[in-house]
């Protein structure tokens, strides 16, 4: 299944990067983001997405999580975006690294099991977009004939 998230996503992108942000709709946005979060617990890269991009990136995929139904792992990232807030408080700069390290360790430990489930979530929420939908040919029709 890991192949069709890929494939989702690199669609999303080709058209973010072939129209622009605006091009993409709320949808499409949650789709991309959770796929971002799916392929950065594949790939291992869960603390550079964490400690990388803005807290409200990071909110934006728990909301995503929230969209597509996977209610549990939406709370862990909000609860990881209290943790990350934190970490990112004035005073502990020299800690961060290690703080990071640490959320990506237990959230991706705790997320691993859910993955598959994730991913199928995903995946039904796409196929029930009817927005995602209005490119795809529908039923071939032709002039009807009387019988």
């Amino acid at each position: 299944m890991d192949d069709v998230v890929s494939l989702v996503a690199g669609a999303l992108r080709h058209k973010l990067t072939a129209h622009g942000a605006g091009s993409l709709s709320r949808v499409e946005w949650q789709l991309l983001r959770v796929s971002s979060l799916l392929h950065a617990l594949n790939d291992g890269r869960l603390e550079s997405l964490l400690g990388g991009a803005p807290v409200a990136e990071i909110t934006g995929i728990a909301d995503g999580l929230d969209a597509i139904g996977a209610a549990e792992a939406s709370t862990l990232l909000h609860y990881t975006v209290r943790e990350i807030n934190a970490a990112n408080a004035p005073g502990h700069g020299r800690e961060r690294a290690d703080r990071m390290r640490v959320i990506a360790e237990r959230l991706g430990a705790t997320l691993a099991p859910m993955r598959a489930g994730i991913e199928q979530q995903l995946l039904d929420f796409a196929f029930q977009q009817p927005e995602l939908m209005a490119d795809a040919p529908g039923p071939a029709s032709g002039p009807s004939k009387a019988v």
